[in-house]
């Protein structure tokens, strides 16, 4: 009886710390999502407050990096490093071809890191 009991408790907190992961997670890329949304690559400034973004995002990159790939962050790596080189060399138009890259890659982190039995493995 104890050991259904505390495999029980175990599956519990189990199922507890998997949701609580993926809410921090969700709520962490859908902040960093919304602000490259909000990015105006045709702003002046815009290549400081990208730098800003990706800091915000290298800050959350070890939490994210339990729960999804190496290839999917470096995705977003490769994606947020390609964005800030053409906002600080000052071409708009690639930069909003690669913050497209970025937004999909990004969605791509979200999904992955949802609610789903591969979280429990």
């Amino acid at each position: 009886m104890k050991v259904k009991i505390f495999s029980v408790a175990l599956l519990v907190l189990l199922i507890f710390s998997v949701a609580t992961n993926t809410i921090f997670l969700t709520r962490c890329i859908d902040g960093i999502l919304s602000d490259v949304e909000k990015l105006d690559t045709k702003n002046e400034k815009a290549w400081d407050h990208g730098g800003k973004i990706f800091e915000n995002y290298k800050d959350a990159e070890s939490f994210l990096s339990l729960t999804v790939s190496h290839d999917d962050l470096a995705d977003v790596n490769l994606y947020f490093t390609e964005m800030n080189a053409y906002l600080a060399l000052g071409n708009p138009e690639e930069a909003a071809v690669a913050k497209s890259r970025l937004i999909d890659a990004l969605t791509h982190l979200r999904r992955l890191s949802g609610f789903n039995f591969n979280a429990f493995l």
